[in-house]
C-alpha cells in the first residue's frame, strides 16, 4: 500500500465476522498502516453483551445505545477509551459502532477519556451551506458530523494529512465517484477532491491524521 492509495468500502457488501468475544462482531474496514496506525472497522454488539476493548478506540455510535463508565451514548454520539482503561463497555438493547482502535504505544491509544453525548449540542455554521457538529478537537484526533444541505457544493480543495468519510445518510459524490450511505472513504495525505451532493447528505469526517509516508 503506498501513500497515494485511496481506499473505498461498502458496508453494505461486507460479511459479519466474530471479533473474538461473545456477542461482538466486526467489519473489517483497514489494517493498521503506513498511513493510519489504527485499525479501522465497524462493531456490532449483541443485546446484554459486554465488550473490553483491548486497544485504545475512538467510537462514533451508528445504532442502538453504548454505555461506558461515564454513561450512555446513542446513534451518532461519540466516545473515547484509552488503551490503559482496561473498561468493560455494554450495550442493553445492542449497537453497531464505527471504531478506530489503536494499539499501545501508537498515536491516539492513550488520549484521555472522551464523551460526546451530542444529541443537544448545537449545529454550527460550515462553509456555504454546511452545517457542522464537533464532536473533538484534538490535534490529529479531531472528528466532526457534516450536514450537506441538497445541492451544496464545496470548493476544489487538497487534504494536508489526508481525510477520513463516513456517509451516515444520503450520497456524497465528487469527480471520482459516488458514495451512498453506508460507504466508508479514505483519501491520502495531499490528495484533492471537489465533492458535493445532490440530496441533504450527513457524513462523519475526520481530516489531517493520515501520514505522508
Amino acid at each position: 500500500m503506498t501513500q497515494l492509495e485511496h481506499l473505498r468500502q461498502d458496508t453494505r457488501e461486507l460479511p459479519w465476522a466474530p471479533e473474538g468475544a461473545p456477542g461482538v462482531e466486526e467489519q473489517l474496514l483497514a489494517p493498521p498502516d503506513a498511513q493510519d496506525s489504527a485499525r479501522t472497522a465497524r462493531v456490532r454488539l449483541a443485546a446484554g453483551t459486554r465488550w473490553a476493548p483491548l486497544d485504545g478506540v475512538a467510537v462514533l455510535v451508528l445504532e442502538g445505545t453504548w454505555s461506558t463508565a461515564r454513561g450512555e451514548l446513542s446513534c451518532q454520539e461519540y466516545g473515547r477509551l484509552p488503551s490503559s482503561s482496561g473498561e468493560i463497555t455494554t450495550s442493553a438493547e445492542g449497537c453497531t459502532l464505527f471504531v478506530k482502535s489503536y494499539p499501545a504505544g501508537t498515536p491516539g491509544a492513550d488520549l484521555p477519556p472522551l464523551h460526546v453525548a451530542s444529541a443537544g449540542h448545537p449545529w454550527l455554521p460550515g462553509h456555504g451551506g454546511l452545517q457542522v457538529k464537533p464532536l473533538a478537537d484534538d490535534p490529529r484526533h479531531g472528528a466532526a458530523l457534516v450536514r450537506w444541505p441538497s445541492n451544496e457544493r464545496f470548493v476544489r480543495h487538497q487534504h494536508f494529512g489526508g481525510e477520513e468519510i463516513l456517509v451516515l445518510s444520503g450520497t456524497f459524490q465528487d469527480e471520482h465517484g459516488s458514495y451512498p450511505a453506508g460507504t466508508w472513504l479514505r483519501s491520502p495525505h495531499l490528495s484533492v477532491h471537489h465533492p458535493y451532493v445532490e440530496e441533504e447528505t450527513l457524513i462523519f469526517v475526520r481530516t489531517g491524521h493520515l501520514k505522508a509516508e
